[in-house]
């Protein structure tokens, strides 16, 4: 993977110092509206726009330096906070796979330039009524985007709670915590929520608890912890498709080409808007199947790999 993204000035500027938390979940998961009213809490005239609940605006990573907030701490006082806004994976105008390649390549740069992993925050909007398979799909390559050991830096925000006087939001966040979330719990995720009417308080608190699991911390140890798919990047000198988070998106895709395939199978002869709905997803298999190609580890990458672990006298 390239080694340089240089688009981004958290990156081209980037200190040892600096704490990075990005901001991770589905389209509509209130990411950029997160980042903005954090940025309102802390006094920074910086704004991301936001998108509907259909559409994406962040296809792009985007990141924003906010500085002056750690001063009251003893061992990161004057570090500066990265917080990084994240496309979805059901983004409506970018594929999987070149999303997966965009955050891996951020976060592969931030750890050789040795910024500190503060946490990752992700959001959920509570608002949908059930968990949707994209969701999911979201969730699990999150999962294997971060690994397991990693899941202490993780927080589990949901989102949306004023969009309407909804008595089955606590129900809903049960669910998430008890069907969809255990896993990750267990593991030292922990959940919070951005309550509705104090947003800016809200979010600051959720990154203030995440700066102070790094005081608690040393820096360097904190420094060393960073997610599954940057050290199998970096320290295990892995491509991308080689990482875990890139073999479940490939496994994700054959199985939704496998589906439409099935359906085509099936039959819709005769009816009209079935046919209409699979000629729409044509494009849409296509898409799947060059992402699949992409994802897919080369001879060449193997025989590079395995160069790497001699001469590099294994991993660490």
């Amino acid at each position: 993977m390239p080694g340089n993204y240089s688009a981004d000035t958290a990156l081209t500027d980037a200190r040892e110092t600096d704490i990075v938390i990005p901001i991770m979940g589905t389209t509509g998961a209130g990411k950029s509206s997160f980042i903005n009213s954090l940025l309102r809490q802390v006094g920074n005239r910086r704004r991301f726009e936001v998108g509907s609940a259909l559409a994406s605006c962040t296809n792009h990573l985007e990141s924003v330096v906010i500085e002056g907030q750690t001063n009251n701490w003893r061992r990161i006082g004057g570090h500066r906070i990265v917080i990084v806004d994240t496309p979805g994976f059901d983004d409506t105008y970018t594929g999987d796979y070149e999303i997966l390649q965009r955050i891996a390549r951020w976060l592969e740069e931030s750890y050789r330039k040795k910024m500190i992993l503060g946490g990752v925050i992700y959001l959920h909007n509570i608002s949908h009524n059930r968990f949707t398979g994209t969701a999911r799909r979201n969730l699990d390559i999150f999962n294997h985007l971060c690994g397991k050991s990693a899941l202490d830096k993780v927080v589990l925000v949901t989102s949306h709670w004023g969009t309407a006087p909804e008595p089955n939001f606590d129900k809903r966040e049960g669910e998430l915590k008890k069907v969809y979330w255990n896993t990750m719990m267990d593991g030292g995720a922990r959940v919070e929520r951005l309550v509705a009417g104090e947003e800016q308080a809200s979010a600051w608190n959720i990154v203030r608890s995440i700066l102070e699991r790094v005081e608690t911390r040393a820096v360097q140890q904190s420094r060393s912890e960073g997610l599954q798919i940057q050290r199998e990047l970096v320290n295990q000198r892995k491509s991308l498709p080689q990482t875990h988070a890139a073999r479940e998106l490939r496994a994700q895709l054959e199985q939704m080409i496998e589906a439409q395939t099935q359906m085509r199978a099936d039959g819709v002869a005769g009816n009209a808007e079935a046919m209409a709905q699979l000629e729409e997803q044509e494009a849409q298999v296509r898409q799947m199947a060059r992402q699949i190609e992409n994802l897919k580890v080369s001879f060449l990458e193997r025989v590079a790999r395995w160069a790497n672990l001699v001469v590099g006298g294994g991993v660490r």
